[in-house]
């Protein structure tokens, strides 16, 4: 007969005879050691001989997830980490157990919330609507910026991300005055726009930009105006 089913067959008459015995343990919580502790309180041999050899089977919890990547940006490298009980062999009588941690390599990611697009950048789209310098705080508060489109990669990713979007977005880019430069708090300064008709309408108070989804083009917007936004991982 085969060993393993004849183990399995022992097991279940022993656990089967023993439901009573041990005040109706949950099966949940039955492990090698309940099985070791189990047989010496009832005097079964056979049951410790059980758990002694799951034990050694076994002797360790299920690993827990990864943690994030400590690398958030795609290209780079980090570790992120593992952990598991096991039992202490030295003490295995006492239900003592030992952490062990487990520690591999991985390649950066975006962070909680974010969007991988496929050029390569974190993106997250904010839906509720703010006036430009709220929505540029919330980004910075995520540890993020006002999104940049500086790249016809990361303006084919924008278009991808609101498809079916309506209304105007919050993006980076402001101007002392309505003849001044643009200028970015990060990525490049050189423009990357595609104006709508008729703009920049050049208002004395229209000194931010803002994009237009249904038609991918920029406008010059005044700070006060609500819009949803993005804000991008660097």
């Amino acid at each position: 007969m085969n060993y393993l089913i004849l183990f399995c067959m022992v097991v279940c008459g022993v656990s089967c005879g023993l439901l009573s015995e041990s005040n109706g343990t949950a099966a949940d919580d039955i492990n090698a050691l309940t099985l070791v502790n189990l047989g010496k309180e009832t005097h079964k041999p056979l049951l410790t001989l059980i758990g002694l050899a799951l034990k050694n089977l076994h002797p360790c919890e299920m690993w827990s997830s990864w943690t994030r990547c400590e690398a958030y940006s795609r290209g780079y490298y980090g570790t992120r980490t593992r952990t598991r009980q096991c039992v202490d062999e030295k003490s295995s009588e006492n239900n003592t157990y030992k952490n062990e941690t487990d520690i591999g390599l991985c390649e950066g990611n975006c962070p909680v919330g974010f969007n991988l697009t496929s050029h390569g950048f974190c993106l997250k789209l904010h839906m509720n609507k703010l006036n430009r310098d709220s929505a540029e705080a919330v980004c910075e508060n995520e540890g993020s910026y006002l999104i940049n489109i500086d790249s016809a990669e990361k303006h084919e990713d924008v278009k991808n991300m609101l498809s079916g979007v309506g209304t105007y977005i919050h993006i980076d880019g402001r101007r002392a005055t309505s003849s001044s430069p643009w200028v970015y708090k990060y990525g490049s300064q050189q423009p990357f726009i595609t104006w709508a008709s008729g703009e920049p309408d050049n208002k004395s108070s229209d000194l931010f930009l803002a994009f237009y989804p249904p038609t991918n083009t920029w406008y010059d917007a005044p700070e006060a105006a609500s819009h949803v936004f993005i804000c991008e991982f660097i």
